[in-house]
């Protein structure tokens, strides 16, 4: 685990549901005149999973482009190496049925590979980024070299200060809670970058490059936050699982960007 010390998308991007018509009727009001409102955006997401008969499937979906969605593949840029029982691998590389090396001193299967694009530009949102974590960041070693994550990346930290707000030592902190401009730092790339997230067997933290990163897993009580219709549109992005109880319970829990500043800030 990760100690705390003072750090010094596919061919087309996100693509409107609704479109304007291009004339309108008698006496109705121009776009601009009616109240502003956020146009639902689409995106491509591409998937490989391991059926049941232990075969690779492949599959790519549209879906909206929100953050229950984009979550679910946006934690490890292109490069970003995964420890596995084969030896170091490339997270574009890896195929479901490989078993990864987690913090926990298991192997575990990978039984998802979720993947999509990134486009600069393609939103003003500040949770859109990527975030470079340079070498030795965190200690020698921690990383080695430099690692790409992705802007839903959650680290997993180790300190006494975490007990306040979780009741353990240890919990996923998101990356962005670290950026210092220094050690951590924001990267707004200007060519389309593809980012990745993995499901295991049971949920755990990948090591990468001598950082820990979570797997995904989409936390708990999300059936009680998300209305029936975009769950079962969200569930079917997992094809392997048989519903919410597929992920198994959290390896541990989570600090939001702003319990993490107040913590550490």
């Amino acid at each position: 685990m990760t100690h705390i010390r003072r750090l010094a998308a596919g061919p087309t991007a996100p693509a409107a549901l609704a479109k304007i018509p291009a004339s309108l009727p008698r006496g109705a009001a121009p776009p601009e005149a009616c109240a502003t409102r956020p146009v639902p955006l689409i995106r491509r997401y591409d998937t490989c999973w391991l059926a049941a008969d232990g075969r690779v499937e492949r599959s790519t979906r549209l879906a909206p482009a929100i953050p229950l969605f984009e979550e679910a593949f946006s934690a490890l840029a292109r490069g970003a190496v995964i420890a596995t029982e084969a030896g170091p691998v490339a997270v574009e590389d890896l195929v479901p049925g490989m078993r990864a090396r987690t913090a926990e001193g298991r192997a575990e299967t990978i039984t998802w590979i979720g993947s999509m694009v990134l486009y600069p530009g393609a939103s003003a949102g500040e949770e859109t980024g990527l975030v470079r974590v340079t070498a030795e960041a965190f200690g020698p070693g921690r990383p080695l070299p430099d690692v790409v994550l992705g802007p839903a990346a959650r680290l997993c930290l180790c300190d006494a200060r975490l007990k306040q707000a979780t009741g353990l030592e240890a919990a996923y902190v998101p990356v962005r809670a670290l950026v210092d401009g220094e050690s951590v730092i924001e990267l707004r790339p200007a060519t389309p970058v593809t980012v990745h997230h993995l499901v295991l067997e049971r949920q755990g933290s990948l090591r990468v490059a001598g950082i820990e990163v979570e797997s995904y897993h989409p936390g708990e009580g999300l059936e009680t936050r998300v209305e029936p219709r975009m769950l079962s549109l969200f569930l079917a992005q997992f094809p392997q699982l048989a519903g919410l109880a597929g992920f198994g319970p959290p390896a541990l829990p989570r600090l939001t960007r702003f319990e993490a500043a107040a913590l550490w800030g």
